[in-house]
């Protein structure tokens, strides 16, 4: 499916705002005219497109994780080409759903950088995405969270009783790794940062913990007041060592693997069955 093929507004329900639709007719031009430049996206919390040829090569959003955050994520030990290519992969998707999952204001060009800005490598990328495959993950990713009753960027979240309760046994799961970090002051995005993994598979795993009874939403009159918990890592969590150690999905490539298709719901629910307990998230 080309990209100019999804301009039609019903070919990507959750993508059909109008300034989404901006974003997919300047993509659709732009691989039909092989344009580079960068599409600076504006809005909560925005983002830049690196096009090349018509073809995306990174994805820049101050609401998910880069290549180099993913890449400091504790034990990784691979860093080769194709490990690189994997990551640089994982952060565009990651950082086009941070994009459209947010407010989008509007979408505007920009002349690549004439060369290096800074001291350093360039972070890694990807030798060109078809915009049409991403702009279908992307839209795959939003209405499988359509349900999920948080926004990653603008919902706070805290603790319940039972999800206290798990935190204070000792464990390595993905979920209490979330857990430590909830104090009622951080979103999906806060703690994907600090947990330099991707924000949609931080945004899947919290939105099964809502389910579970284990979170829940600061409500908008609170969100603006003080923490209920303690800033860091919850008083009541166990000790941990803070060494980097190597564990199963380190690396982060299970974030990139499609869920299985969603299930109608229960009659009478709006449960989050679009988010199964199936899907690979690490």
């Amino acid at each position: 499916m080309t990209t100019e093929s999804l301009t039609d507004p019903g070919r990507l329900p959750a993508l059909g705002r109008e300034s989404a639709q901006e974003l997919i007719r300047e993509l659709a031009d732009a691989d039909a005219t092989a344009r580079s430049g960068v599409l600076r996206v504006t809005g909560e919390p925005g983002g830049d497109l690196h096009v090349e040829h018509g073809r995306i090569v990174a994805v820049d959003s101050p609401g998910a994780p880069g290549v180099r955050e993913l890449l400091s994520r504790p034990g990784r030990t691979s860093t080769g080409a194709a490990d690189l290519r994997v990551v640089a992969m994982m952060a565009a998707m990651d950082g086009l759903f941070a994009i459209t999952v947010g407010w989008i204001g509007s979408c505007f060009w920009q002349d690549p950088p004439a060369g290096p800005s800074g001291t350093g490598d360039p972070a890694p990328r990807v030798p060109g995405i078809d915009p049409g495959w991403l702009l279908l993950e992307t839209e795959r990713r939003l209405r499988a969270l359509a349900h999920g009753r948080v926004s990653p960027h603008r919902n706070l979240l805290v603790l319940n009783d039972s999800g206290r309760m798990a935190l204070s046994v000792p464990s390595s799961s993905q979920q209490q790794e979330i857990l430590v970090w909830v104090n009622g002051r951080r979103s999906c995005r806060d703690i994907a940062m600090l947990l330099s993994r991707s924000l949609y598979a931080v945004t899947v795993e919290v939105v099964r913990m809502l389910d579970a009874d284990l979170l829940r939403v600061v409500p908008p009159e609170r969100a603006s007041g003080g923490p209920e918990e303690p800033d860091g890592p919850a008083r009541n969590a166990a000790p941990r060592s803070m060494l980097p150690r190597r564990r199963r999905g380190a690396s982060g490539i299970n974030d990139t693997i499609p869920p299985r298709a969603a299930q109608p719901a229960a009659r009478g629910t709006q449960r989050t069955a679009l988010v199964r307990t199936s899907e690979r998230t690490q």
